[in-house]
Parts: C-alpha cells; structure tokens; sequence
C-alpha cells in the first residue's frame, strides 16, 4: 500500500498563470463599455433571450407568430433562441424604434435584405476562382448594404 501522507515542507506545485475564468476588463475601458450591446453565444429559452433584449417574453412571441423569427424548438416544444436569433430581433427593433416601420414593413424589410445577402452568396459561388470579379462583387454588394443603415453583419 502508497504511503500518501503531506512531508513537512511540501509545498503544492505553483498554479498556472492567468487561470481566471472571469471577463477581464481594463478599469478605463469599463465605462465606455457600459453601454455596449450585450454580446452573446449560445442557445437561450424565451425568458433568458427576453431579459438579454430587456423586452417582454410575449413580444418574441408575436414576433414568431407573425413570422418574423423562427427559434429552434427542443424536443419539449422550449423555445431556443440563437445568437442568429437575437441579432434578428435587435433589427427588428431598430426598424420599428428607430426608422418607424410597421411590423409588416419590417416584414418587408427582412425579406429583401436576407434576398440580398441569399443573392450575394449565389454570385460569389459562381465566381469561385476569380478573385478579381468576386472583389468588385464584394464591394459593389458592401455599397449596396451600406446604403441600407442597418446595424447587421452581412
């Protein structure tokens, strides 16, 4: 049998640097980050996707009636929001707040804008092997979605 009893003088071996699991922050950027958007990754059920959108449950309710989000659905009906799924409604939000459309003109305004970006795929496929043509494409399509104002990635 190991005889596994402490020596006097032993010492654990030193913890590895920078173990800490917390965000770090600088101090000086702490404040201009106080307003930022809240970043997030993962998969979040309607109550958690709420609070990290501040608005009501019921809201992103009606927004999937009227089909204007479609969260995944676990295998007991919960909703999942994406990450997909809360820069969504972080647009239909400024289109509403911000620009002053209806719901049915932000209906609208997702369509043509996820056309576009369904579009800019198709031609960069096609063009696959020619990066001159898929740069002028590139930029052609980053003018185009610039002169929308929207706050998304394409």
């Amino acid at each position: 049998m190991e005889d596994r009893r402490v020596t006097p003088g032993w010492m654990p071996p030193p913890r590895p640097e920078n173990t800490d699991l917390s965000p770090t922050q600088p101090a000086d950027t702490e404040e201009a980050n106080r307003d930022a958007v809240l970043e997030v990754q993962g998969v979040y059920i309607i109550s958690v996707a709420a609070r990290i959108l501040d608005m009501h449950p019921q809201t992103l309710r009606k927004y999937e009636r009227l089909g204007l989000i479609n969260p995944g659905r676990t295998i007991g009906m919960l909703r999942l929001y994406s990450t997909e799924d809360i820069r969504k409604v972080r647009l239909i939000r400024y289109l509403s707040d911000e620009l002053g459309l209806n719901l049915a003109g932000v209906q609208f305004a997702l369509a043509a804008f996820d056309n576009m970006s369904t579009i800019k795929q198709r031609i960069n496929g096609r063009l696959e092997g020619i990066p001159a043509a898929q740069q002028v494409v590139q930029e052609e399509m980053d003018l185009l979605f610039d002169s929308l104002n929207l706050p998304v990635d394409r």
